[in-house]
C-alpha cells in the first residue's frame, strides 16, 4: 500500500549495532527494562527529525551525536549511525558521523552527514556525500549541488516543490506520523490546564490540546466506541467536554472532577484514548511504553483501544508489560518481537549475539 512502512533498519545506534525490522500493521516490541526498546524507538524517530530538517536539534535533545553512537567494538572503523526506511514508493537512508578533526570544525560535536540517499520507485533520485549531492528532478534533469550544509538533511535545504516534488511528498508523508514517548502529569502539566479551543487534526506531542481533541471526537468521531471504552476503564464516570476544557462526572460525587484532580494514570489513559479515537488518524502511530503509570486494570481497555486504532493506522508499540502484550495478541494478528541485551548489545531474545533481523 502506498505510504505504508515496509521496513526500517538501524546501525550503530547506542545498544543497537545492526537491526532490520520488517513492518506489519501492528509491530509489538517487547522485552525487559533496559534491553534497548527505547533506543530502537528513538532511532526510528530520527527519520522524522531528518525529514523535518531538525537533525541537530533532535540529537542535542538526546545528548549529542557522541551519546547515541554504538559504544561497542568497531574494529578500527570511524563510528557512524545509520537509519534506513522503505515506505512505498520511497526508500531513504541517512548516515551520520563525527566531523574529522582535520577540518578544524567550529563545533566538533555537530553531526556530519556522511551519506544520504533518496529513491523513488527504486530509482536513485538523491545521492549525497557530505555537502555534495547528485540529484534528479522529476523530469529527469540532473543537478549537482556542492553547497549543502553538511550537518542537516537534504529536506532542510531543497525547497523547490516542482523540480523535487518527491522530497516534498516524502516529507509530508512522514510529517503525518505521530510519535508519543511520554506525557507530563505533574501539577504544572499542560494536561491539567484548559487549552485554547482550536481545531487540531491530532493530539499534540505533549497532550496540550487534550480537551479540544476529546471534544472533537465526541462531536465528530466514534463517540459510542469511546464511551464504551471509558465506561469499562472508569465505571460510573462520564467524561464531559466543553470546547477546550474537559472534566469528569462521577457517580456519588455532586460536582465535576477537574483535570487538576485526576490521577496520573487517568490523564495518561485519556491521552491514549484521544490518540486512538482521533477523527483524522495518522498513517502511523508510534507509542513508547504506553502502559507506564497505568493501573493494571486499564491494560485490557488499552488493548481494546489499540485494536480499534489498528484498523486505521500502522502501530509501533514498545512495552515491557507481558499483560498488555497478551491482551493485544488475543485481539490482533501480531507476533511480539522480544528483545534482550547481552554484553551491552540489543539482540532478539533466543538468537545469537550477532547482527539480526526482525522478519515475519
Amino acid at each position: 500500500m502506498v505510504g505504508q512502512v515496509q521496513s526500517f533498519s538501524v546501525e550503530g545506534y547506542r545498544s543497537v549495532q545492526n537491526l532490520h525490522v520488517t513492518f506489519d500493521v501492528v509491530n509489538l516490541i517487547t522485552g525487559p527494562n533496559g534491553c534497548g526498546k527505547t533506543n530502537l524507538f528513538n532511532a526510528f524517530r530520527l527519520i522524522k527529525a531528518a525529514t523535518e530538517g531538525r537533525i541537530g536539534k533532535a540529537l542535542a535533545e538526546e545528548g549529542g551525536l557522541a551519546s547515541i553512537l554504538w559504544a561497542g567494538s568497531r574494529g578500527g572503523a570511524q563510528p557512524t549511525v545509520g537509519v534506513s526506511l522503505v515506505a512505498e514508493p520511497f526508500e531513504y537512508r541517512l548516515e551520520l558521523g563525527i566531523r574529522p578533526a582535520s577540518e578544524l570544525p567550529l563545533f566538533p560535536l555537530d553531526p556530519q552527514i556522511k551519506n544520504e540517499v533518496v529513491k523513488l520507485a527504486g530509482k536513485v533520485m538523491v545521492d549525497r556525500k557530505s555537502s555534495i549531492a547528485h540529484m534528479s528532478s522529476v523530469g529527469g534533469r540532473r543537478h549537482l549541488r556542492t553547497d549543502l550544509l553538511d550537518s542537516e538533511s537534504i529536506f532542510a535545504q531543497i525547497g523547490d516543490p516542482e523540480e523535487f516534488s518527491y522530497l516534498y511528498n516524502l516529507r509530508e508523508m512522514v510529517a503525518r506520523w505521530a510519535f508519543y514517548h511520554e506525557f507530563r502529569t505533574d501539577a504544572d502539566s499542560p494536561l491539567r490546564r484548559p487549552a485554547l479551543a482550536t481545531y487540531s487534526s491530532r493530539l499534540a506531542d505533549d497532550g496540550s490540546n487534550l480537551g479540544p481533541i476529546l471534544y472533537i471526537i465526541q462531536r465528530q468521531g466514534d463517540r459510542d466506541a469511546l464511551d464504551r471504552i471509558l465506561e469499562t476503564a472508569f465505571p460510573g464516570t462520564k467524561v464531559v467536554t466543553d470546547y477546550g476544557q474537559f472534566s469528569m462526572e462521577v457517580d456519588g460525587i455532586h460536582r465535576t472532577i477537574e483535570p487538576r484532580e485526576f490521577s496520573d494514570g487517568t490523564l495518561k489513559f485519556l491521552c491514549l484514548a484521544a490518540i486512538c479515537f482521533g477523527t483524522r488518524p495518522p498513517p502511523l502511530i508510534a507509542l513508547n511504553e504506553p502502559e507506564t503509570s497505568l493501573n493494571p486494570n486499564l491494560l485490557e481497555p488499552l488493548a481494546d483501544m489499540l485494536t480499534y486504532a489498528s484498523a486505521f493506522s500502522q502501530l509501533w508499540i514498545t512495552t515491557h508489560s507481558e499483560d498488555l502484550s497478551r491482551h493485544l495478541v488475543n485481539r490482533i494478528d501480531c507476533r511480539p518481537i522480544r528483545l534482550d541485551k547481552v554484553g551491552g548489545k540489543t539482540i532478539r531474545a533466543g538468537r545469537p549475539n550477532s547482527a539480526w533481523s526482525i522478519e515475519d
